[in-house]
């Protein structure tokens, strides 16, 4: 391909969402539509903060905020840093928890790149309403997710975190919306960006920390490409369907960009998202589900199961359902999380799954690990191969059999968390940091009005000190 045809060539998919975000506007968006943008912010500062407290300053955090710069953005519990240090530190405590949303279809989380790249921005612009905020998380959280459904390649083939991979876009669209949203720039930082995009799956099999980092590398990288686009470097032109695109060389050519643009403008797939119940894997939520509408139902003959038998979608077993020694016997709170003989057996022992297990069962304790060797995972293979999926869970005692079918994990937008639970898991995961119930109550309801904020400076100063206490 020449030079000509390089440049006169059209990327239909990124082309559709640097025209829409010439026109969106927070004032002509649906109501619904602009109170999941809201309830999503509440979400993921809830699950940052806590996130934050849980996870401290480690040194190798630390090490890149001792190598100073400018003071232009944020860190939730520490100081004004550069914006891609920000974006960084930031992206990991919103992930660290693996409390964040998720998007089932798209198998993603969504907005774990994209609002960390956008408060990063944000704090670098300085004067921004909370409308043009929530502007640019909308259009970067829409973008990561249709890149996610327009993808048919699962986790297990591709061996790629999608979070990361496909937010590196949403991030760049993000932070690029408010640093500077001429169409040449945003066009340009898509193109850098590509240069940069990453995120695998061997950090989840590992158990390694750098599984939690992934979302904040791609909120990074977001800030920088958009501010090297700013100031005039080119990108590639065509960083999705190219000959040597993000189709071919990372999705194996099995992205639909039709599917990508399908309904813009008129269907929102932020209105599809889930809110996680449990600071675990998605893939493990239907099993907890599952587990914990089981051991309801057996009352107290769910101290006298022998034997439980899971069936999950091929997807969710490869990635959290092997029968090896990571999963049975987690050693770390990453492999923990991914496993699910340990949070079934967590939900059976305890009837909750809450931060406080991972904190004090980990590794097993005795109790948990006598659960764990009562079950059994297999893979059903007429399950959806792409989507998070149900689980089918069977228990078996002198009661018999009792099986209970979950098509969808609580937080499913067709199973969802209702407002009051909602803000009940923010208040939760808030109170890790210290923060009271009177001062979590404001702060929530300062991020429910964020759209009517003249500027996101308040905003900026709470999160300032949360995490921290």
């Amino acid at each position: 391909m020449s030079v000509s045809e390089v440049t006169a060539a059209r990327e239909h998919v990124l082309d559709a969402f640097i025209a829409h975000s010439q026109r969106w506007r927070w004032s002509e968006l649906p109501d619904g539509t602009r109170a999941m943008v809201k309830r999503e912010l509440l979400d993921y500062i809830g699950a940052a903060i806590a996130g934050r407290a849980a996870a401290g300053m480690p040194p190798w955090l630390q090490v890149l905020i001792d190598c100073g710069g400018r003071p232009d953005a944020r860190v939730i519990g520490g100081p004004r840093v550069p914006a891609h240090t920000a974006a960084l530190c930031n992206g990991y405590f919103g992930h660290v928890l693996e409390f964040d949303d998720t998007h089932d279809e798209a198998v993603l989380h969504a907005g774990s790149a994209a609002i960390p790249a956008a408060l990063a921005a944000a704090g670098m612009r300085g004067a921004l309403s909370g409308a043009e905020f929530c502007e640019a998380i909308l259009l970067g959280i829409e973008l990561t997710c249709r890149l996610g459904v327009a993808t048919r390649l699962n986790l297990v083939e591709g061996g790629w975190i999608y979070t990361a991979l496909l937010g590196h876009f949403g991030a760049t669209l993000a932070a690029a919306r408010i640093i500077d949203h001429r169409p040449e720039v945003l066009r340009n930082a898509f193109g850098i960006v590509y240069c940069l995009a990453s995120g695998n799956h061997q950090s989840t099999r590992e158990g390694a920390p750098t599984k939690h980092v992934q979302p904040g590398f791609a909120a990074s990288n977001a800030i920088l490409a958009a501010l090297m686009a700013s100031r005039g470097l080119d990108g590639v032109k065509q960083p999705l369907t190219g000959e040597d695109g993000l189709s071919r060389v990372y999705l194996h050519g099995r992205f639909d960009p039709a599917r990508a643009t399908q309904d813009l403008g008129d269907a929102y797939e932020i209105d599809r998202l889930s809110f996680k119940p449990y600071p675990t894997c998605r893939l493990t939520h239907p099993a907890i589900s599952a587990a914990l509408e089981l051991r309801a139902q057996l009352g107290a003959n769910a101290a006298r199961i022998e034997r439980v038998e899971l069936l999950v979608g091929p997807q969710a077993h490869d990635v959290v359902g092997r029968d090896v020694p990571e999963r049975r016997t987690p050693a770390s709170r990453v492999a923990a999380q991914f496993s699910i003989y340990w949070t079934v057996a967590v939900a059976l022992a305890y009837g909750e799954l809450t931060p406080l297990q991972l904190a004090q069962d980990i590794p097993p304790s005795p109790n948990v690990r006598a659960w764990i060797e009562k079950i059994t995972c297999r893979a059903d293979a007429t399950a959806a191969q792409r989507d998070v999926g149900g689980c089918t869970i069977r228990a078996f005692g002198h009661f018999g059999m009792r099986e209970v079918r979950q098509a969808n994990a609580k937080g499913h937008p067709d199973e969802p968390l209702s407002d009051d639970e909602l803000f009940a898991k923010f208040k939760a995961n808030v109170s890790y940091a210290g923060i009271s119930g009177s001062k979590a109550s404001l702060l929530a309801q300062e991020i429910m009005a964020m759209d009517a904020a003249k500027d996101m400076t308040a905003l900026e100063d709470s999160l300032g000190t949360a995490g921290n206490q």
